[in-house]
């Protein structure tokens, strides 16, 4: 899990917090009774290790305090669920009982159902003071028994049939509800909207609802801010909203999309600009997939500058991630096609993503021979991982050649325009930096591998060798030669490591210097009118945090 590096984007820092376990989270504190308040001004500090974990947002709207407002509604429930157990008394030696589980349920919540949104403004109170309101919907929690909601009845759903899914016409209850008490109280509001992964389908399919259904109420909606979720068309058209409706409805929505994400780039086979809404390609943080250690889908790929903007591809800044992105969308509705015309029927495409992604067995388990599990999956994997190379091989391409470029811009350049292409130059200089550290690193890895694998295969040949002559030697001599051929005669063991971990060493200390640079462009003013002394403090300051911070 890797959360956000800072809170300069408010957006985010709602649909972040909207999980379980994360900085600043919401829940459990949800009150029925009173608010309760959120500074993203702040550096939140990690309880375990006391360092800074994500540091405080700047130029965020109401200087970055919100307040989590009580669901009244919001009551707990007992229900039962049949179990067999052992017995000693029954003939059968078993016995059904029925065990008791507790759920919550409200406006915002139905823990059955898998939904979970929360409602915050920038007063304690919802009054006429009021200029922002917000709701953040929650996106999928790690499958289990307990959210299945989330992943069948919702996820699957959509993906198989593009349906108006359960959590959207939850959350679509709960926008009406909620601008009848903005209009009533805080009639100078908007009602903000936020969700990443499943919390952009369900809130894309809610706010498009309300559009369709009560054109006027719409007014009240401001803005609609998604990250790493897909195209949503295909539903909405299902659900009866016409051509015209979607364009009007998805000029209030912004995607931010990671094009190495194989939920961001579901359904997004069409040109960017036809998709719903204004689609954002980033330019994340690594080179990663969904499911590697430090996930494509999570919230710490994203680079955020001061003013809570994104890095975003263009045509003319890394357009290698536009590529990319189309790349992966083609390859996952060819793979979805592919297993489909095996023979298997009934099954989400989010499963036989969420099969293609964990391995051969999972696709056997939906059904495939052995055989045809293997065929698709070995190419699904090959052709992500190249997508995922070529994009990195063409990054770098692009700095080396952009990178000089900058420079020259940035001495002709004044005023806005200079702080913005130095904010760039910088991000390209890190990103960079960050990539040649990973490639360093994992030659070393790989050239200390080769030479071990060369070795012991010259061993092996060396006591095949003895044994064709060893009825001509001596014990003794058979022994002093198998003795020398031994793997610690001829390979130190703790070079190896000390080899591997001053490269290690090296990508930290890069990986630290590129932080440094992410965390002048958050306060390149700042530190513009300090010079060397307020890199240095910066730099001090990333060392300290650093183990927190990853």
């Amino acid at each position: 899990m890797s959360d956000l590096d800072n809170f300069n984007n408010i957006y985010a820092n709602l649909a972040e917090s909207a999980y379980k376990g994360r900085p600043n989270n919401f829940p459990p504190n949800v009150s029925k009774s009173k608010e309760t308040p959120y500074d993203f001004s702040k550096d939140y500090i990690n309880k375990k290790t006391g360092k800074i974990q994500t540091y405080g947002g700047t130029n965020l709207p109401n200087n970055g305090v919100v307040y989590l407002q009580p669901d009244k509604t919001l009551e707990t429930t007992t229900y039962y669920t049949s179990q067999i157990v052992d017995s000693t008394t029954s003939v059968s030696g078993f016995d059904q009982i029925q065990v008791p589980h507790t759920s919550q349920k409200g406006l915002l919540t139905d823990e059955k159902a898998g939904f979970n949104a929360y409602f915050v403004t920038d007063t304690p109170k919802l009054n006429k003071e009021t200029k922002e309101t917000y709701l953040a919907v929650r996106g999928s929690d790690s499958i289990s028994m307990e959210n299945l909601n989330d992943w069948v009845a919702n996820d699957g759903n959509f993906a198989l049939t593009h349906a108006y899914i359960p959590q959207a016409k939850l959350a679509y209850k709960a926008l009406i509800s909620k601008i009848e008490d903005i209009k009533k109280q805080a009639p100078n509001a908007k009602l903000n909207v936020t969700g990443h992964s499943l919390g952009t389908m369900v809130s894309a399919q809610a706010v498009a609802k309300l559009y369709h259904d009560y054109p006027k109420d719409f007014s009240t909606i401001g803005k609609v801010v998604l990250f790493d979720g897909p195209d949503v068309t295909k539903s909405l058209k299902k659900m009866g909203l016409s051509d015209k409706e979607i364009k009007a409805v998805g000029e209030k929505v912004t995607y931010y999309v990671n094009p190495f994400d194989v939920v961001s780039m579901l359904n997004r086979t069409a040109p960017y600009e036809e998709q719903f809404g204004h689609v954002n390609v980033i330019v994340p943080v690594h080179f990663s997939k969904t499911l590697d250690k430090i996930s494509s889908h999570d919230f710490g790929e994203f680079q955020m500058d001061a003013y809570g903007n994104p890095l975003v591809a263009s045509k003319n800044f890394h357009p290698e991630m536009l590529t990319a992105g189309h790349q992966l969308a083609d390859l996952i509705e060819k793979s979805v096609s592919k297993v489909e015309a095996a023979g298997i029927s009934g099954v989400s495409a989010s499963e036989i993503l969420a099969a293609l992604s964990e391995g051969v067995l999972d696709l056997i388990a939906l059904g495939l021979t052995a055989a045809a599990a293997k065929a698709i999956y070995d190419e699904f994997k090959k052709s992500y991982q190249d997508i995922v190379s070529e994009a990195n091989k063409k990054a770098k391409a692009w700095n080396a050649k952009h990178i000089p470029d900058y420079q020259n811009r940035i001495r002709s350049a004044s005023g806005s325009q200079k702080v913005e292409l130095r904010v760039e130059l910088l991000q390209c200089v890190a990103q960079d930096a960050m990539i040649r550290a990973e490639e360093f690193t994992k030659e070393v890895k790989t050239d200390l591998s080769d030479a071990l694998e060369k070795i012991q295969k010259e061993i092996k040949e060396g006591i095949q060798a003895i044994s064709d002559v060893v009825h001509y030697l001596e014990t003794s001599e058979v022994f002093s030669l198998l003795t020398e051929l031994e793997l610690p005669s001829v390979w130190d063991k703790d070079i190896e490591e000390h080899t591997n971990q001053e490269a290690r060493t090296f990508q930290t200390e890069i990986e630290e210097f590129s932080a440094t640079l992410i965390k002048i462009v958050q306060n390149i003013e700042q530190v513009d009118s300090q010079g060397a002394t307020g890199f240095n403090t910066l730099m001090n300051q990333t060392r300290v945090n650093w183990g927190a911070t990853r």
